[in-house]
Formats: structure tokens, C-alpha cells, sequence
């Protein structure tokens, strides 16, 4: 009797060992199950999108033109920004930057910076689906018109402002403006683009030290990796003021060695035609010091923008200087033909599943549905008004606590 028991012990424990792996299998299957219901919010996937064209490409990923082929939405047309993860998962600063992305499109909120719509993700990238800016970048209308009136650029330096204006107001410094990331609206209003150098939640008076960016558009104290704040997007504003007037940046060179000497002790010849208070506008922001360098709200005050009535600008009462012409809403001759010209397609992917496993948890909480949060926040409006108000008066909800 007691030999069976021994038998059926060792029996047993065998058992409980191979099922402790079955189960630990099944945990995990499971568990990528429930992650695998939140990859499409609201059921929405690549496979609801027709790409049309390649209208951009970076080390992350590609941007296509997009049209929405179900729901409310249907026929939409949008940029679809598709980013390879394991290109964003090397590194603590690449993830780092990818995730504070997709929180800074759903955070901002301000007709001068791009409007996130959805946000999902398969195995291998990660997917960001934006308005489409028709008009292009200002990097290619720069290019096309030699010669700007200052009033042109006055006009698109003050949306700019207002942009950067607002990212500073929720403690986000931008860290990579240049004309291939402010784009033009079907309006022709400015709106910036490509979020993820932005440092996210820096409160004034605090300093980052991450080393990034676009080298000719780089303020001195990111050359010096001294830590810089807010102030490296004044300097950047002051660069594209300079490249708006004289067709490029001041501070070039060979070599990274040669335009970090140029950042750092090189002379600026001042734009020949451009008025006395522009000249002296270009002058207090591309202060080597930062803590000399003029301030946003300084700047909104400067003579040269005088003409400017800042709420008319922010309702955007004022003409652009430039409305795109197009052909249709798939038209994308405002942008560069040497994207445009290559066919639509996705970047192959080749990984390991378990090291998919492990990203997707990476970006858990990544998935967004502006529609469905429209939707959600009028019913939660609605409910609350119903619920506070009583025989016509209304009092404030009240927060319960368990």
C-alpha cells in the first residue's frame, strides 16, 4: 500500500513539474491574448487604411498618405506615420522618445501643432495616424521661393511662435525645429510636425541633457552638453528666421567638429534687406548665452511683430501668404518627388516572437481612438449635467471616494 503511494507520489510530482510549465505557457498566452485585444482600438488596423503614397521617411520609420476605408470616417484622407519598433527599442533615450511621442500628440491641443486621430500597433511597428497637411513642408516652399517679402516670414514665424508657445505652456521643449518639420495646412496655416525629439514634462527652471537634434539648427549649450531647458527652441526659431532670409542656416561646416565651431564662435553676417528690427530681433535670440537669450513672450512684444494682433492670429484671421493648389485631396505635388515617386509600401520586418512579446508590453497603453474619446467625453459631459442639475440648478459634481 505504501510502495503505491510512493509511486503515484513520484508520479505526481512529475506531473506538477511538466503541468507548472504547460501552465506557465498557457499564463503567458493568455495573458498576450488580452494585451492582443488592445492592439486596435475600436477595431481599427492597417487593413483600414489604403496607403496611396510615401510622402516621408526616417531612420524610424515612413510616413504615407492614407485613406480611411471604414467607418465614420471613410474616405478621410490622413498621414500615417509608421514606426519600426525594434528601431525604437535599442535604447532607454530611443523608447524613451517614441512613447513621450504618442503622450505629447494626445496631450496638445492648439491649431498650429498636428492632431493625432489614432494610435495602434501589430507585433513589429507602431502606428500614428495624423491629419494630412496638404500644403507641405516650409522647407519646400523655401525652396521654391528664393526671394520672401519680410512680411511672408513675419506671418510664418508667428504661428511658429504661437506653437512653441503652447508646447512650452505644458513644460515640452520641442529640441528639433527646422523647415522640414513645420508644415502647411490646406489653408496654408503653419503646423508643426514630428514629436519625437520633444522632451516631455521639463517645469521651468529644471535642465535635460539629452544631445539631439538637427546639428545646424543646435543652440551652443547642446553643443556644450552643459543641460539647456526651453531656451534651445528660442535659439532654433532665430536660426529659421536667419534661413528664411539668407536660404540657409549661419552656422554651417564640413565636418560635425566644423559646425560645432561654427555654433560656437562663428560670426553672423545679418540679412543685407531685412528691416532694423528684424535685424535686431536676430541678434537678442542668437544669444550664446542662454540666459541672455530673449524669451518667447519678449519676443511677441518685439517691434518687429507689432503689426501682429496675436488673438486674431490664434482664431487664424489673418490670409497666409500661400494657399496650395491642388488637384484633389490625394494630391501631393507640395511634396518632395523623391519620396512621392517610390510605391506605398510597409519596411519588411524579420523578428524573433518572443522579442515581440517583449515590445509589445514596451508600449502598453500606446493605443488611442480620437473618435471613441470624442464619443466618450460628450457622454461623460452629458451624464454629468444630468446628474448636477436639480429642479434647474446646477451644482458641481462631487468627487466620491471608496
Amino acid at each position: 500500500m505504501s510502495g503505491k503511494v510512493t509511486e503515484n507520489s513520484k508520479l505526481t510530482h512529475a506531473n506538477v513539474v511538466d503541468n507548472c510549465d504547460q501552465l506557465e505557457k498557457m499564463m503567458k498566452q493568455v495573458s498576450m491574448q488580452k494585451f492582443e485585444k488592445l492592439f486596435y482600438p475600436d477595431d481599427v488596423a492597417p487593413k483600414d487604411f489604403e496607403r496611396l503614397k510615401l510622402v516621408g521617411e526616417g531612420g524610424y520609420g515612413k510616413v504615407f498618405q492614407v485613406r480611411k476605408q471604414t467607418g465614420e470616417d471613410k474616405g478621410t484622407i490622413y498621414a500615417m506615420k509608421v514606426i519600426t519598433k525594434r528601431k525604437v527599442t535599442g535604447t532607454e533615450k530611443d523608447l524613451r522618445h517614441a512613447r513621450d511621442e504618442r503622450k505629447i500628440l494626445e496631450t496638445i491641443n492648439s491649431p498650429f501643432l498636428c492632431d493625432l486621430h489614432y494610435a495602434f500597433q501589430t507585433n513589429e511597428k507602431l502606428y500614428l495616424v495624423l491629419e494630412f497637411l496638404h500644403g507641405g513642408e516650409l522647407y519646400t516652399l523655401l525652396e521654391r521661393k528664393s526671394d520672401w517679402p519680410e512680411e511672408y516670414a513675419r506671418f510664418y514665424l508667428s504661428e511658429i511662435i504661437l506653437a512653441i508657445e503652447h508646447l512650452h505652456g505644458h513644460d515640452i521643449v520641442y529640441r528639433d525645429l527646422k523647415p522640414d518639420n513645420v508644415m502647411l495646412n490646406l489653408a496654408g496655416h503653419v503646423v508643426l510636425t514630428d514629436f519625437g525629439l520633444c522632451k516631455y514634462k521639463l517645469k521651468k527652471g529644471e535642465k535635460t541633457l539629452t544631445f539631439c537634434g538637427t546639428h545646424e539648427y543646435m543652440a551652443p549649450e547642446m553643443i556644450r552638453k552643459v543641460g539647456h531647458d526651453h531656451a534651445v527652441d528660442v535659439w532654433a526659431l532665430g536660426i529659421l528666421m536667419y534661413d528664411m532670409f539668407m536660404g540657409g542656416p549661419p552656422f554651417t561646416g564640413e565636418t560635425p567638429a566644423d559646425k560645432d565651431k561654427s555654433i560656437l564662435k562663428g560670426k553672423v553676417r545679418l540679412p543685407p534687406k531685412l528691416s532694423a528690427s528684424g535685424k535686431d530681433l536676430i541678434k537678442r535670440i542668437i544669444k550664446r548665452d542662454p540666459t541672455l537669450r530673449i524669451t518667447i513672450p519678449d519676443i511677441k512684444e518685439h517691434e518687429f511683430f507689432e503689426e501682429i494682433d496675436w488673438d486674431k492670429l490664434m482664431a487664424h484671421d489673418f490670409e497666409p501668404p500661400f494657399k496650395p493648389t491642388l488637384a484633389n485631396l490625394e494630391d501631393v505635388s507640395h511634396f518632395d518627388e523623391s519620396f512621392t515617386s517610390i510605391a506605398p509600401e510597409e519596411s519588411p520586418c524579420k523578428a524573433i516572437v518572443t522579442e515581440n512579446e517583449e515590445r509589445n508590453y514596451l508600449f502598453n497603453g500606446f493605443n488611442f481612438n480620437r473618435t471613441s474619446k470624442t464619443k466618450e467625453t460628450r457622454k461623460t459631459t452629458s451624464a454629468a449635467r444630468k446628474l448636477t442639475t436639480t429642479n434647474n440648478v446646477v451644482t458641481a459634481p462631487q468627487l466620491q471616494c471608496a
